[in-house]
């Protein structure tokens, strides 16, 4: 009985390899063809963004991603002057991420920002943790994710229609 059981899965499994052989591959060929990425795509690295206009950083240090990041990742040392909070020191840990970007949401300026990097492979432990002048170097380089903290809010309010109740 396990001999009869056995051809079958052989003669089924040899079947299907010969019917499969004359078909194109569905794989491409990387690095010389690129997959588009998804619009929502938002896996990568972090950026901070500056003002355009001013050229001076958005991030006011409120604190806020320092705060709600579950992996205790954000590291930020406030600075005032000008009437303003700015940060002086901003570190994010990239090896201890979990990409949940609740500091994103939570930004109530739009200074911290994911951007579509899918590529982008280190080989050492000390690219993997930004600090400021490395967020703001990614966000002048990279495009930047669709999703906003300004966004992402809006997404979730009364009137989105997401509501489960």
């Amino acid at each position: 009985m396990d001999i009869i059981d056995l051809a079958k899965n052989i003669f089924r499994n040899l079947r299907f390899t010969l019917k499969n052989i004359p078909k194109k591959p569905v794989t491409i060929n990387y690095p010389l063809e690129r997959r588009d990425i998804p619009e929502r795509f938002r896996l990568g690295t972090f950026g901070l963004t500056v003002d355009k206009e001013t050229g001076d950083e958005d991030c006011i240090a409120c604190k806020l991603c320092e705060r709600i990041c579950p992996s205790q990742i954000i590291e930020i040392e406030i600075e005032k002057r000008d009437g303003r909070g700015w940060a002086k020191i901003f570190n994010l840990d990239l090896q201890s991420c979990i990409q949940c970007e609740l500091c994103v949401q939570v930004c109530p300026v739009d200074a911290i920002i994911m951007m579509k990097t899918p590529e982008k492979p280190v080989t050492l432990r000390s690219d993997l943790f930004l600090t400021k002048s490395k967020m703001l170097k990614n966000a002048s380089e990279y495009e930047e994710s669709w999703a906003k903290g300004s966004i992402l809010q809006n997404t979730y309010g009364p009137d989105s229609g997401n509501n489960n109740g």
